[in-house]
Protein backbone atom coordinates (compact mmCIF):
# COMPACT_ATOMS: atom_id res chain seq x y z
CA UNK A 1 0.00 0.00 0.00
CA UNK A 2 2.94 2.34 0.64
CA UNK A 3 3.77 2.52 -3.05
CA UNK A 4 0.16 3.46 -3.78
CA UNK A 5 0.31 6.26 -1.22
CA UNK A 6 3.57 7.57 -2.64
CA UNK A 7 2.27 7.39 -6.20
CA UNK A 8 -0.88 9.39 -5.38
CA UNK A 9 1.10 12.04 -3.46
CA UNK A 10 3.56 12.36 -6.33
CA UNK A 11 0.69 12.86 -8.79
CA UNK A 12 -0.83 15.69 -6.75
CA UNK A 13 2.39 17.37 -5.61
CA UNK A 14 1.75 20.38 -7.89
CA UNK A 15 -0.90 21.55 -5.37
CA UNK A 16 -3.66 21.65 -8.03
CA UNK A 17 -6.95 19.75 -7.75
CA UNK A 18 -6.87 16.32 -9.42
CA UNK A 19 -9.95 14.27 -10.22
CA UNK A 20 -10.53 10.77 -8.94
CA UNK A 21 -10.75 9.53 -12.54
CA UNK A 22 -7.44 11.15 -13.50
CA UNK A 23 -5.63 9.62 -10.52
CA UNK A 24 -7.27 6.25 -11.10
CA UNK A 25 -6.13 6.27 -14.72
CA UNK A 26 -2.55 7.24 -13.87
CA UNK A 27 -2.15 4.77 -10.99
CA UNK A 28 -4.12 1.85 -12.47
CA UNK A 29 -5.53 1.18 -9.00
CA UNK A 30 -9.01 -0.30 -8.59
CA UNK A 31 -11.60 2.21 -7.35
CA UNK A 32 -12.02 0.57 -3.94
CA UNK A 33 -8.28 0.59 -3.23
CA UNK A 34 -7.94 4.17 -4.45
CA UNK A 35 -10.78 5.23 -2.12
CA UNK A 36 -8.90 3.63 0.79
CA UNK A 37 -5.74 5.51 -0.21
CA UNK A 38 -7.69 8.79 -0.45
CA UNK A 39 -9.27 8.19 2.96
CA UNK A 40 -5.93 7.38 4.60
CA UNK A 41 -4.19 10.42 3.10
CA UNK A 42 -7.06 12.62 4.22
CA UNK A 43 -7.00 11.18 7.77
CA UNK A 44 -3.27 11.95 7.97
CA UNK A 45 -3.92 15.55 6.79
CA UNK A 46 -1.75 15.01 3.70
CA UNK A 47 -4.53 15.97 1.26
CA UNK A 48 -7.83 17.79 0.93
CA UNK A 49 -10.65 15.88 -0.74
CA UNK A 50 -13.58 17.78 -2.23
CA UNK A 51 -16.17 16.83 -4.84
CA UNK A 52 -14.25 13.74 -5.93
CA UNK A 53 -11.01 15.69 -6.29
CA UNK A 54 -7.79 15.62 -4.33
CA UNK A 55 -5.19 18.31 -3.57
CA UNK A 56 -2.02 17.97 -1.54
CA UNK A 57 -1.58 19.96 1.67
CA UNK A 58 1.69 21.33 3.07
CA UNK A 59 2.01 18.30 5.37
CA UNK A 60 1.86 15.99 2.34
CA UNK A 61 4.56 18.01 0.60
CA UNK A 62 6.79 17.69 3.68
CA UNK A 63 6.23 13.93 3.67
CA UNK A 64 7.45 13.78 0.06
CA UNK A 65 10.63 15.63 1.09
CA UNK A 66 11.56 13.07 3.76
CA UNK A 67 14.56 10.86 2.90
CA UNK A 68 13.69 7.30 1.93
Amino acid sequence: MMRSLDKVLELVQDSHWHSFDQIKKETSLPADKLNKVFRFLQEQAFVDKKNGKLRIKPRGLKFLELPS
